[in-house]
């Protein structure tokens, strides 16, 4: 079972100085994948010389040459042959090294640049973790190869409902406390992580391994609902299951700009995260299963942290003091939570 903790802050200093990523965010929509502000991985924006853990994110990347005649033009990745959700799949035989079972139909051999790939930086103590971000169809072209092993960041609750068929979870940023499965696998082989925001939690778990020596480590840049929209092959209790996505909104100082905004269900050990801002906004979209609004949950910044009810939460915006403000709130939840608060 994953870690839980009473509190994130807590959390965070079992990393010394704060995690966080800086670009793209939990709050990115599946459809940029935070890529906007990120920058090729194979690119760098450091004056300074490379920290230690720079250089090796920077062995993180390779490029494949096919055998086959390559088709480099970006729609070669789209309409993969391959297995689908639904098929016929066959049955797992190691589940805990992250590939999956051997496909009947998988897709031809071609060339794969990756260090075109846009990259993610995460700031850690040993300095800045560039974590490449590989595009959910190049994902699912090494996948279906059995050509990488596929790592789930999420809680083990949305795990148990919906993931990538032969996927291992190993809960952000650190793995699961007690045998995670990851511990194991060879340090050059190539891993592949997802989360659902669409890469924040991903990319924290991937610049974990990337700075305990593991050379190929990726996170997909769209994120797990890209390969549940394409219909990549999955499993799980009710895979069809539609989540409905909560919004939290809030502010922090500016001084906190591209550190992280963490909120957290205790009971159930979900979790979520966002880079915070420059203007100190930030927002928390919430896919967390079997949370109810009267359940209680906890959002943590660098400068306070503020525990009510999930409907409380989401129906009011949490101001830089770490208050929530009845402004712009919707329904009795707001009210409730004010009402709590001056009672003590």
């Amino acid at each position: 079972m994953p870690s839980k903790q009473s509190s994130r802050r807590k959390y965070l200093a079992t990393l010394g100085a704060a995690a966080t990523i800086g670009v793209a965010g939990c709050a990115s929509s599946g459809d940029d994948g935070g890529s906007d502000t990120s920058t090729p991985a194979n690119e760098s924006t450091q004056t300074a010389e490379p920290t230690e853990t720079q250089t090796a994110a920077a062995s993180n990347q390779t490029t494949e040459t096919a055998t086959e005649e390559p088709t480099d033009e970006p729609s070669s990745f789209e309409n993969l042959e391959g297995p689908r959700n639904g098929d016929d799949l066959p049955e797992e035989t190691a589940p805990l090294d992250g590939y999956p079972p051997e496909f009947e139909t998988t897709p031809a051999e071609r060339t794969v640049d990756t260090g075109r790939f846009p990259a993610n930086r995460v700031r850690r103590d040993s300095g800045v973790v560039n974590v490449p971000l590989v595009p959910a169809d190049v994902a699912y072209y090494w996948y279906a190869r059995g050509e990488a092993r596929v790592v789930d960041a999420r809680s083990a609750a949305a795990y148990d409902v919906s993931h990538v068929f032969g996927a291992v979870q190993s809960i952000a940023p650190e793995g699961l406390e007690r045998n995670d499965p990851v511990a194991d696998w060879p340090k050059s082989d190539r891993i592949v992580i997802y989360c659902d925001c669409p890469n924040y939690l991903s990319s924290q778990r991937a610049a974990t391994l990337i700075e305990n020596g593991f050379t190929n480590v990726y996170a997909i840049e769209e994120g797990y609902r890209a390969w549940v929209d394409r219909e990549y092959p999955m499993a799980g209790s009710d895979t069809d299951r539609t989540v409905e996505v909560r919004t939290i909104s809030g502010q922090t100082d500016p001084q906190y700009a591209d550190e992280g905004a963490w909120a957290y269900h205790e009971a159930s050990g979900q979790q979520e995260a966002s880079k915070i801002e420059a203007d100190g906004s930030y927002e928390l979209e919430l896919r967390w299963v079997d949370v109810a609004d009267g359940d209680e949950v906890t959002v943590e910044t660098p400068g306070y942290t503020i525990t009510d009810t999930l409907g409380a939460i989401t129906s009011a915006e949490i101001t830089s003091e770490g208050e929530l403000s009845t402004e712009g709130g919707s329904g009795n939840d707001s009210a409730n939570a004010l009402l709590r608060r001056l009672l003590g």
